[in-house]
């Protein structure tokens, strides 16, 4: 079994692992079983796996966000808002066509 050592040795070893996680959420599945919080010394492949999907899943959402806010911030600046303008307002939305 792995131990709360192993973990930081794993940890003091890579930079890549300086973001391993103490405890991993493993999102529930349909009909199969309910999500859990389990240390990461106790996380099975497949628990990973399920992991990642559902971070993912969340990191897709925030870069989508992101470049929205980051569109919306161009146009308006383009458009000649200043810092404190209301961003949507300098937005034309009558014109045709997509940005």
């Amino acid at each position: 079994m792995t131990t709360k050592n192993t973990i930081t040795a794993l940890r003091d070893r890579s930079y890549s692992l300086v973001g391993l996680p103490d405890t991993v959420l493993v999102p529930g599945l349909p009909g199969r079983r309910d999500e859990a919080v389990k240390p990461v010394e106790t996380v099975t492949l497949d628990d990973i796996a399920f992991a990642l999907l559902a971070l993912q899943e969340k990191s897709s959402a925030i870069y989508r966000e992101a470049e929205a806010l980051r569109m919306v911030y161009d146009l308006a600046r383009k458009n000649g808002a200043l810092g404190a303008d209301i961003a949507l307002d300098a937005i034309p939305v009558e014109t045709e066509g997509k940005w």
